[in-house]
């Protein structure tokens, strides 16, 4: 999944991706601009499956942020 997302979302100063366990990944942007296109563009699926993205705020935990709902 990690090469699959950063190739098709070609972020100009990169992204990292982490995988969190529990069907989770974090991915860090390096720039703004790369993570609002991807937010913008969304909904983006991985092997026929939905992803759900969420903005994290920095007291947010990303094993616990709710993940039920994504705007279409």
């Amino acid at each position: 999944m990690k090469s699959t997302m950063a190739n098709l979302w070609y972020p100009v100063r990169g992204v990292q991706i982490r995988d969190l366990g529990g069907k989770r990944y974090l991915f860090q942007f390096f720039h703004v601009m790369d993570m609002e296109r991807v937010l913008k563009g969304s909904p983006w699926t991985f092997n026929n499956h939905l992803l759900l993205l969420h903005k994290l705020q920095l007291t947010e935990d990303p094993l616990i942020v709710p993940l039920i709902y994504t705007p279409f």
